[in-house]
């Protein structure tokens, strides 16, 4: 890169380089590893960002999971989807990939006396989805906002 320039010794700066380089990702890193000012790294931030939301998370009740999303959605996935693209999010940013899905019970749900979850998922540190569902059959399933 610097080989032609005049105030150039000639030489390659590797190191100099490399530092670059390192010092982006780990900048990248730390802004993609947050959402709304949380950082989603622990259960401490997700359970912060829900809270951010109205959403009173029990951090014990936390089930993480790796989940793979394919490359062509079906039906029901492109519906699910339409609840994620409804709220600012798209599942298609991990598309033919894996993600994090991390559920956490919640406490005092108004409107519901049975058992509440909330669901993120996170591809490299962002949330590209999530929902607000009962484990009733007869219940319901919401946007996270």
């Amino acid at each position: 890169m610097f080989e032609n320039c005049s105030h150039s010794s000639g030489r390659a700066f590797p190191a100099a380089a490399a530092a670059a380089a390192l010092l982006f990702v780990l900048a990248s890193s730390l802004f993609a590893l947050r959402a709304n000012g949380f950082s989603l790294r622990g259960t401490e931030g997700r359970c912060a960002y829900l809270a951010s939301l109205g959403l009173q998370a029990d951090p014990s009740s936390e089930l993480l999971r790796t989940v793979f999303l394919p490359a062509r959605f079906d039906a029901l996935l492109e519906d699910y989807n339409d609840l994620q693209l409804a709220q600012g999010f798209d599942l298609r940013a991990a598309a033919g990939r894996s993600c994090l899905c991390c559920s956490y019970d919640l406490l005092d749900y108004p409107g519901w006396d049975g058992r509440v979850i909330a669901t993120l998922y996170l591809y490299r540190g962002r949330v590209i989805g999530g929902d607000v569902h009962t484990a009733a059959v007869d219940g319901f399933m919401r946007p996270l906002r």
